[in-house]
Order: structure tokens, then sequence, then C-alpha cells
């Protein structure tokens, strides 16, 4: 397999090397031969706001997140979701909030557009197994059709329908690809499905409100979760179902609003949270229980508010364009356009290449890598 054939190579290569990525534009500078270059995949407009323009800027990780070019996407409309299998050289889009499209990763040739129309439900933040087979697709936050759709990976064909409740919005799936774990913008409680068998196996909850963004550790026993109503994010339990904790900012509990946007570190140590209404981010220690906050970062501007982390942890992605060291929690850098203008957007992925071949993908959520040992 394919995969079996990168990961030893990988393992290899990553000794005493600094992980990066290489495209099909750079594979051929013989400069990258041999190394594992690292590239940051932002779509653009955002859905949600922030950067206009249309197409995906692509951004080298190791060389300062300088821009490498942009795919022009002419007819890309409001960007939803993005996320890319390294198992089969794609990447996926949705936006307009009815289509999702399928992209080769290395000859960036568009393979094909499906749309959802309004009695479909629509299609919002997506996800993918890690062998690439198969989509999740939550109808959208907007949407009262309860209902997450299965994709086939390959040629976009509808394979189930998978009922939650209304609001479908946010997704993320295990690191093994066995559950999908499932947030609806109209219902407080925090769902997960089992792949095998493509029904609703957990629940945890309810929550004081509605599920707006959230992040999963490695061992998907814990999610933190970010609900209407109040400065902070819960805790729940997925083994046994209950909320363990509500966090709120201090000094700001009496305000009657959420955050959105939250993520844990890849080594699970710190949870990161959003506050978009006053442009700033609160880190939490996440070895604790409840997290406790350790430092507040101002962030550039006000957005729709989200966050992800580089695959190792070393940098900070908010949609402000903001670039955090994620050791020292210093913004370092920005994203930029061709016309040095600010990037703002919340649809973007990390995918690692190898002399043009893609090895390894990110997640546009910020989860846990710490995961438990391989069942024998």
């Amino acid at each position: 397999m394919k995969y079996l054939a990168n990961a030893a190579l990988l393992a290899i290569l990553s000794i005493g090397l600094t992980l990066g990525t290489a495209t099909r534009a750079t594979a051929a500078d013989s400069s990258t031969k041999g190394k594992i270059q690292r590239l940051l995949y932002v779509t653009v407009p955002d859905g949600a706001g922030g950067t206009r323009g249309q197409g995906i800027l692509i951004y080298d990780i190791d060389n300062g997140h300088k821009l490498l070019r942009q795919i022009d996407i002419p007819d890309i409309g409001g960007t939803r979701g993005v996320c890319a299998s390294a198992e089969t050289n794609k990447l996926y889009y949705s936006h307009s909030r009815s289509k999702l499209v399928c992209m080769d990763l290395v000859t960036e040739e568009r393979l094909w557009e499906k749309n959802y129309e309004k009695d479909e439900g629509g299609c919002d933040r997506i996800e993918i197994l890690p062998d690439g087979s198969r989509l999740y697709v939550p109808s959208g936050w907007w949407s009262e059709y309860p209902y997450w759709k299965v994709i086939d990976g390959a040629d976009g064909h509808l394979i189930d329908e998978i009922k939650v409740a209304p609001g479908a919005h946010d997704t993320i799936c295990s690191h093994d690809g066995r559950y999908i774990y499932c947030g609806c913008t109209k219902f407080n409680m925090f769902s997960v499905i089992d792949t095998t068998t493509n029904k609703v196996v957990k629940q945890a909850g309810p929550h004081s409100g509605v599920i707006w963004p959230f992040s999963v550790n490695g061992a998907g026993t814990i999610g933190y979760i970010n609900v209407d109503h109040f400065v902070g994010f819960e805790i729940c339990d997925l083994r046994s179902g209950e909320v363990l904790h509500k966090v709120q900012v201090k000094g700001l509990e009496d305000q009657v609003r959420r955050c959105h946007g939250i993520g844990l570190t890849p080594d699970e140590k710190e949870v990161w949270l959003v506050d978009q209404e006053i442009h700033r981010m609160y880190v939490y220690d996440a070895t604790v229980m409840p997290p406790k906050m350790v430092k507040t970062i101002n962030t550039a501007r006000k957005t729709h508010g989200w966050i992800t982390f580089s695959i190792d942890g070393k940098w900070a992605y908010p949609d402000t364009g903001d670039i955090i060291d994620a050791k020292t929690k210093e913004i370092v850098a920005t994203l930029t356009d061709a016309n040095g203008e600010r990037v703002c957007s919340s649809k973007f992925v990390e995918i690692q290449f190898l002399d043009g071949d893609p090895i390894r993908v990110g997640s546009q959520q910020a989860v846990g890598r710490v995961y438990p040992p391989a069942e024998k």
C-alpha cells in the first residue's frame, strides 16, 4: 500500500530533518529532492467572512510562510470547509453552502463537483477518512435537514445519510478513521458516529448551549466544546457522556455571548480558546482539570473566530491571518496575498509532500495527536 511505503520512508527521512512539504510546482527544483516540505493550503473567500479573492493560496511553512502561489478558481463561492487525503492525492472543499469539489493535489485538476440543493441540506465543514474512501458532509449550521451525508471520495456519489440533529455543522474524524465527531448548532448534545456502521453510537451532554466549534483528544475520550451564552468552553467525557467542567474566562463571567474557536495543541498540553468579539485568544494549561488560563494573546482584528495548528504543533493559525509561535505565544508573521494584504480564512489545511507526492495531511480543526497504543 502507498500509505505503508510512505510511512516507512517518512520515518527514515525524519531523523535529523525538519518536517516540510513540496508541491508539483516545487518538485522539479533539485534543491527539494529528498526533502519533506510542508505547505499550508488556505481557501478564499471564507464563507464566514474575511479575505476576498477566489482560489487557494499556498504557503511554504518552513520558509517563513512565504506565499508560493495561488490556484485561481474563478467560480469558487464562500468556502465552508476543506480536507485532504495523502492516500489518494485528493483535496476537497465545500463552498457556496451547497457545492462539494474534489481536486487532484498533484495535477491541481478539478476532478468533480457535486451540488446539494436546499432539500438535500447543503454542505458545511466536511471531513474525510484517512484512507480517502469516504467524506462525511454536514448539511449546514443554517439547515433544518438533520443529516451527515456519506459521500464516496472517488466519484462523489451519495452512499448514505446519518440522522443526527438540525444545524449539522462541524466534523472531526478520529485518527484511525473509526469515529466521526459531530457538532450541531441546534442541538446541545455532542454526537459520535461509528464509521463501520454509520450509526450514532455515543452522545455527551446535555451541554448548557448548542454546539459550535470543538476539539477532541487523540484517544477520543474528551471533548472541548464552544457553546452559546458564555465566554469560555465546556469539557465532556465521551465514555460516560457527562459534562465534566464549565470553564469561564475570569472577569468575563457576566457576558452573555459565545466564544467561536477552540483547539488542543497536538501534544494536548494546552487548550487555545478564541474570543473573536474582542480579538483575543486565551491559552489554558490542559494538564490539569479543569484547565487553568496561563496566557492571553491579542490578535490583529475581530473575525468569525477559528484556530488550528501545524501538525508538529510549532505554529498556531487563527483565522485572523496571524502566525503565532505556539511555544513563545508571540505573533511572528502574517499570512498575506500577492498584493501584501492580510489573508483571513478559517478553511485551511497543512499538506506535507515528498518530491511532489503528498505523504501526510493535517486538519482544518485543532485536534489532539496523542494516540493510544494500537490494539493487538
